[in-house]
């Protein structure tokens, strides 16, 4: 990707994998780049298949799910803008570990593995960034399990609608927090741990009491700070 946009690489140097990066050498990376684009529902790559290259989203919204032998799916984490997409089947030449699905059309540049180790090699004090970067999200996946694991129903999925917000929402003037992005109950479900019809009955209880409300097919938490105490109980 010849003459990236002084404007993309100020983006990602915000995001830790990028952080440790130079914008020389950020730049050259990003020229062995190819832009892509994946319609909403279209499969960014599966489980177990072979991991050749990594994706840096620009824009949309991405899911990450595994599935058990049964075929359950379990949503691992969802991901937008400016994140590392498949990199840790770069990395190690291994099978890709989780599928990766658009929720929405999203664009992304593809790196090959080959680049990213060449790239890796000239540059190796940026090796130590990225090992943070993927530990932290490894301690992201952990706690997920862990609440899937412990809680019960509601604290579950109060917490799992906090954590999306988190990451992908914002406050409007009344302080209430708009979670950025259309959730089906099935995908809110296996992000949770939770059956769907187990979601869309908590969702209305949560109405019904104020704490929640939809627009437009968006989860909006009225109050947060209320909220969040439901995932302390």
């Amino acid at each position: 990707m010849r003459g990236a946009a002084t404007g993309l690489i100020w983006e990602l140097k915000r995001h830790p994998f990028f952080e440790a990066i130079s914008e020389d050498n950020l730049k050259g990376l990003l020229d062995h780049a190819q832009p892509v684009v994946f319609g909403a529902r279209k499969q960014i790559f599966a489980q177990g298949d072979d991991s050749d290259c990594l994706y840096i989203i620009l824009s949309g919204r991405v899911k990450i799910s595994s599935y058990s032998d049964a075929g359950k799916e379990t949503v691992l984490a969802f991901m937008g803008e400016n994140e590392v997409l498949g990199e840790l089947g770069v990395f190690d030449g291994g099978e890709r570990s989780a599928t990766a699905t658009a929720l929405q059309e999203t664009r992304a540049l593809r790196l090959y593995r080959r680049d990213v180790l060449d790239f890796l090699d000239r540059n190796p004090g940026v090796a130590l960034q990225i090992i943070s970067a993927l530990c932290l999200r490894l301690r992201h996946t952990n706690f997920l399990l862990e609440d899937i694991a412990t809680l019960p129903a509601g604290p579950r999925l109060a917490r799992a609608l906090m954590r999306i917000g988190e990451h992908y929402g914002h406050h409007d003037d009344d302080g209430a927090l708009h979670i950025d992005m259309k959730l089906s109950q099935g995908n809110l479900g296996a992000h949770a741990g939770l059956m769907r019809e187990n979601v869309n009955r908590q969702l209305k209880l949560w109405e019904a009491e104020g704490l929640v409300r939809q627009e437009g097919g968006v989860i909006v938490i009225n109050d947060p700070e209320s909220f969040a105490k439901i995932g302390e109980e």
